[in-house]
């Protein structure tokens, strides 16, 4: 008689299949996030919106002698044009299928490296993505230097969960000891900015000021919510997993917050790995 039983080996999702689905996720924001940059070169000019003849007076330290010398030639043009295409090279590399450990291990900890400095350059419109593309990157390159142990393998996507779980629910927590966003007023606001503002979305917000304060309650619930994704049972898991997608999908409709969607979308093989109820699968054996 037939019966369902758990297959230890074939009922994981490997933590190897993880790290290449992280792999593959990562590398294809920063595919797309590249290629926007290097379409508008004048955004990185001394005359444009994210000059580093501006960006420099943050501090005397980047300005001034050797360091400041080298950081002028990485960060003004043609150089910032260079190090966005070794990241877009980088990335590529990475998403290629049949690439090397080796090389993947140096593309990783470029691109890791490299998101630091491009931060470092300007943390105008920094936003939690960039973070979460540091860590990701470092993990998954750590775990290219452990081919032979998959405890570390494992330890990295232990490390991009967490990172992951716990930043959905500070980022919850910060809104909901925040009466903007209890009374809806932070959604009203985000929506009539010009930067991730929609007109429509705005009005039909201030007309009614109930969608707004649902809206804003969703957010910080869902988000305070998301770490149960690690031991609540497979179809809450689902759907926590399932809304994290769909919310991220929607600010980078509505807002232009495309990075967010493939930034934290990478953790997600991660979570589902060592999710209690998610990572197995029942197969049918004899």
């Amino acid at each position: 008689m037939a019966q369902a039983e758990l297959i230890p080996g074939d009922g994981m999702l490997s933590v190897d299949k993880a790290l290449r689905e992280t792999e593959l996720l990562i590398s294809a924001g920063i595919i797309v996030s590249s290629l926007e940059s290097l379409v508008r070169p004048k955004d990185v000019e001394d005359d444009g919106l994210i000059s580093w003849r501006i960006g420099r007076t943050r501090s005397k330290r980047m300005a001034k002698g050797k360091t400041g010398e080298f950081f002028d030639k990485i960060f003004t043009s043609p150089g910032i044009q260079v190090l966005t295409s070794l990241r877009l090279t980088a990335s590529t590399l990475v998403a290629l299928p049949g690439t090397n450990r080796q090389t993947k291990a140096a593309a990783m900890t470029f691109l890791a490296v490299t998101n630091v400095l491009m931060q470092l350059r300007s943390n105008y419109g920094a936003d939690g993505s960039d973070h979460v593309n540091l860590v990701v990157c470092a993990a998954v390159a750590a775990s290219k230097f452990f081919p032979n142990d998959e405890k570390a393998r494992k330890a990295c996507t232990a490390f991009i969960a967490g990172q992951s779980v716990v930043s959905y629910f500070a980022a919850g927590l910060a809104k909901a000891v925040s009466p903007y966003w209890r009374d809806g007023s932070a959604m009203q606001g985000i929506f009539r900015t010009k930067t991730y503002g929609q007109k429509h979305v705005g009005e039909l917000l201030k007309k009614h000021p109930w969608l707004a304060r649902l809206g804003g309650w969703g957010v910080w619930v869902g988000e305070m919510l998301f770490p149960l994704v690690l031991v609540a049972p497979k179809p809450i898991a689902a759907g926590l997993l399932g809304t994290g997608v769909s919310f991220h999908a929607g600010n980078a409709a509505f807002m232009g917050l495309n990075r967010f969607l493939w930034a934290f979308s990478a953790t997600y093989p991660s979570v589902v790995h060592h999710s209690k109820h998610l990572s197995k699968r029942i197969t049918a054996g004899q």
